[in-house]
C-alpha cells in the first residue's frame, strides 16, 4: 500500500465532514467571499462560487445500476475518506458522485477533509509527486487499514485534461475547457473505474 496506515487516525476521521456538511462549508465560504481551507485568493474564491452549481448538478448524476448493486452487497464495512477543497474543479465534478454512491450503501461511511488542513494525509497520497485532489482513500472501517485509493480524475479524462494543464491557456480558460470535458463524460468513466476498484478493495480487506 502506498501510505502508512497510521497517517489516518481516528482523530483525523473525527474531523471529517459528511458530504452535506462539506457542501454547507463550501456555501458558507462563498457567502463570506472566501474559499475553503487555508489557501485564499480572489481566483480561488471565484472558482469556488462557480463550483457550487456544478456540485449540485453532479450530485444528481445517474448511477450505473451494476455499481449500485455492487456497493449494496459489500461484505465489509468501509470508510471513504476524500481529500478535497471547494475551489477544485475536479472535486466539483467527482466528489458529489462518490457521495451519492456511498449513500446507497449501509457499509460505507463517507467523509471529507480539506487538503490544506491535513498535509500529512495529502503527502501520503500524492499523485506523481503532486498534491492532486480529489483523492479518495478507502479504509477498512474495522482497522483503518488503507485498502486503496482513487483520484484525482478518471484515467480517460486524465489523458484529455493533462494537455490543457500543460498548455499556455489562461487558467480560467483551462478550467472552462476541463469542465466541458468532464461534463460530456457525465460521470461514466469514474463509475466504470469503481466497478474494478471496489472488488479489489474488498479483496484486500478480506485478506487482512
Amino acid at each position: 500500500m502506498e501510505a502508512n496506515p497510521n497517517v489516518i487516525t481516528p482523530e483525523v476521521l473525527a474531523q471529517g465532514l459528511s458530504f452535506s456538511q462539506y457542501m454547507d462549508q463550501v456555501r458558507e465560504a462563498v457567502a463570506q467571499h472566501r474559499t475553503t481551507g487555508l489557501e485564499q485568493s480572489r481566483l480561488l474564491t471565484d472558482v469556488t462560487k462557480n463550483n457550487v452549481p456544478i456540485m449540485e448538478r453532479t450530485y444528481q448524476t445517474p448511477l450505473l445500476p451494476e455499481l449500485v448493486d455492487l456497493i449494496q452487497h459489500l461484505p465489509v464495512p468501509m470508510v471513504w475518506l476524500v481529500l478535497t477543497e471547494g475551489w477544485c474543479g475536479d472535486a466539483a465534478q467527482n466528489v458529489p458522485i462518490l457521495a451519492s454512491l456511498a449513500e446507497k450503501s449501509t457499509q460505507i461511511t463517507f467523509l471529507t477533509i480539506l487538503r490544506s488542513e491535513h498535509p500529512a494525509v495529502m503527502d501520503a497520497y500524492l499523485t506523481n509527486g503532486g498534491k492532486s485532489i480529489p483523492k479518495l482513500i478507502c479504509l477498512d472501517a474495522r482497522t483503518l487499514q488503507p485498502l486503496g485509493s482513487w483520484g484525482p480524475r478518471p484515467q480517460a479524462l486524465q489523458e484529455a485534461i493533462l494537455p490543457l494543464k500543460k498548455s499556455n491557456l489562461h487558467i480560467l480558460e483551462t478550467i472552462r475547457q476541463a469542465q466541458q470535458i468532464s461534463d460530456a463524460d457525465k460521470g461514466q468513466s469514474l463509475q466504470k473505474e469503481l466497478l474494478t476498484l471496489i472488488p479489489a478493495w474488498v479483496q484486500a480487506a478480506q485478506k487482512d
